[in-house]
């Protein structure tokens, strides 16, 4: 896939690490991958930030109709699964299963190319520190391991792109701690920007080249 005189749009779609409201508009992962993309490609590609902070895959899945359909085609970069692995802390179960997230993750791969777009799936990044524990008495880092090998297993099942986030981090010798806020969690402006260059590898080594099914710096 290569661009052409209209623009190919990126749709990010995804939860609040995609929306990126803890900085500001400029500062966010999605503003860095449009404006490397500009100085690679210029006028070749338009970013689109559909991210919804708290959402899980299967609100994603509600508001599939209102927020991506009506901007496909494109490359659909799909970042789920930190709060479907939330377990609240008078419950017992995540806020969605690793069965329903898998049946979400694999429905919008389906209709990306249905609508004559792609796919692409995004292994959510290394975690830092998440004090406490969750109402299963797990910690958040082990209710959310799962999920993010559920991406890579559907992602090879499918044959579909992904970008290996943790495994880009470990190569890159990235700091978590620098990478990532207070919280564990969400990204802090440098960790936007690195955030950026990762995705920005990934589509370079995948679905802009057409060459490769995986995205990692050891790929």
């Amino acid at each position: 896939m290569s661009p052409t005189d209209e623009p190919i749009r990126i749709i990010c779609f995804g939860d609040s690490i995609t929306e990126a409201l803890e900085v500001s508009l400029e500062e966010r992962w999605t503003s860095h991958l449009q404006n490397a993309l500009d100085e690679l490609w210029p006028g070749g590609f338009d970013v689109v930030n559909r991210g919804i902070g708290g959402n899980t895959s299967a609100q994603g899945f509600d508001r599939l109709a209102t927020d991506v359909l009506p901007v496909l085609p494109g490359i659909l970069l799909v970042e789920f699964g930190l709060n479907d692995a939330n377990v609240y802390d008078w419950a017992r179960i995540p806020r969605v299963s690793t069965d329903e997230f898998r049946l979400n993750l694999r429905e919008f791969q389906r209709i990306a190319l249905n609508h004559g777009g792609q796919c692409v799936f995004i292994i959510n990044h290394t975690l830092g520190h998440v004090p406490g524990s969750q109402g299963n008495a797990l910690s958040f880092q082990e209710n959310f391991a799962p999920y993010n090998l559920v991406i890579r297993e559907l992602a090879v099942t499918l044959n579909t792109p992904y970008i290996d986030l943790p495994s880009m981090m470990t190569a890159h010798n990235i700091d978590v701690e620098t990478f990532v806020d207070a919280g564990g969690i969400h990204l802090t402006p440098v960790g936007n920007r690195l955030y950026a260059e990762m995705v920005l590898t990934g589509l370079q080594e995948t679905i802009l080249s057409g060459s490769n099914t995986r995205a990692s710096s050891g790929a």
